[in-house]
């Protein structure tokens, strides 16, 4: 069968790239440029450039900076050319921004004229077609740490318990202060609980009042308190193993990569219960924190968390070959959806019903797809993986 050739915004982000296998037949374009984030591929110039070589344009995050017109623009370039849309809604917020608006208006607009919509867990999945009306495929988040990395990982009994939390540089979408907070409250009658706790190097400028607030925590004889700034593979891979549980202090997220990543390692992570981050596992994997409405989190209920983990069974890192095995069966879902699209453009054109791809209403709502490839203690889903 003759490779498919695929347009992914973004192209050389770990997700897009562990979306591929060998053994299925579909090559991406590379970007233009080294930030994933490259919306140079969304203009309807790039497009007329390059609609010869390309079968299948594929967005998935990194597209905030985008124009509505040239939105409007490229759809128009690649209905022109034939060229479907696959768009996998990753963020349903954008975690980065205060004002919510445009990125819901980008997200609107890519699930009214994609011709296939994706997303990555069945909360997703229900949020989409309540907000769109859209259903969508559901296709689960690939391995994040590489195969080698995974297989060496070794997470021994500690007589410490610690929980990590990275307040990375406060984003809007990140308010670490209420979970530090509920954690120190956990420890005062746990000894053997540490909190380590990381924030931006920039946070010192950027946002005074909160790095004074995170960093008073520091004078808590079990806290450790780092200035990190970007962590590379190595350096990331190393912090999630030397921990015992990863709190996500977030006020807005979809979907996490390091939720994924702490499947890879072994490291439970737990994250705001209302969020479809909690979909992308079943627990002791990925665990559900209760929050308020204010996302301040349930003492009690992380409490609950922290003592399961101590007192019981801790994931282990994942199965290389489950991962693997999980990786061909992603690879061949996008195919299969990749291969749906061109085929419903290659059907004859009916104007009475065929949406126009830059207007109001969307492909027809012809049911979910649903494949449950998430269960990392489930046997090897496919034999072929395991030859």
């Amino acid at each position: 069968m003759q490779p498919l050739v695929v347009a992914s915004v973004p192209a050389r982000h770990v997700y897009t790239r562990h979306l591929a296998h060998p053994a299925v037949p579909v090559a991406r374009v590379a970007t233009p440029a080294e930030t994933y984030r490259a919306t140079q591929m969304i203009t309807a110039e790039w497009v007329q450039v390059h609609a010869e070589g390309v079968d299948v344009a594929h967005v998935h995050f990194g597209f905030g900076d985008v124009a509505d017109r040239d939105w409007r623009q490229w759809r128009a370039a690649l209905a022109a050319h034939r060229i479907p849309l696959v768009y996998t809604v990753h963020d349903l917020d954008n975690p980065h921004v205060a004002d919510q608006e445009r990125h819901h208006r980008q997200v609107a607009f890519l699930c009214r004229t994609a011709d296939e919509v994706i997303t990555l867990t069945h909360a997703a999945a229900d949020r989409v077609r309540q907000r769109t009306g859209r259903r969508a495929t559901v296709i689960p988040h690939p391995h994040v740490a590489d195969l080698d990395t995974i297989a060496a990982t070794v997470r021994p009994r500690r007589d410490t318990f610690t929980v990590a939390i990275h307040g990375k540089d406060q984003r809007v979408g990140i308010d670490a202060r209420p979970f530090v907070d509920a954690v120190l409250d956990v420890m005062a009658d746990r000894a053997d609980v540490h909190l380590r706790l990381d924030v931006a190097p920039d946070l010192v400028d950027s946002a005074p009042e909160e790095y004074r607030h995170l960093a008073a925590a520091a004078s808590h004889p079990r806290v450790a308190f780092h200035h990190t700034g970007w962590l590379d593979d190595a350096d990331l891979w190393r912090y999630l193993s030397d921990v015992d549980l990863v709190v996500l202090p977030y006020r807005l997220g979809t979907h996490s990569g390091w939720a994924e990543a702490c499947v890879d390692l072994g490291t439970p992570v737990a994250a705001p219960a209302h969020m479809p981050i909690v979909d992308q596992h079943p627990p002791p994997r990925v665990l559900p924190l209760h929050t308020d409405a204010e996302g301040r989190p349930d003492r009690d209920a992380l409490a609950g968390v922290i003592d399961r983990l101590r007192h019981g069974s801790r994931p282990r890192p994942a199965q290389p070959r489950w991962r693997d095995a999980q990786r061909l069966d992603i690879a061949r879902a996008h195919e299969a959806v990749y291969r749906r699209a061109i085929a419903r453009l290659a059907e004859p054109a009916d104007t009475t019903t065929r949406p126009d791809p830059t207007g109001d209403d969307g492909p027809p709502d012809d049911g979910e797809r649903v494949i449950d490839l998430t269960r990392a203690g489930a046997p090897v889903p496919t034999a072929a993986a395991a030859s």
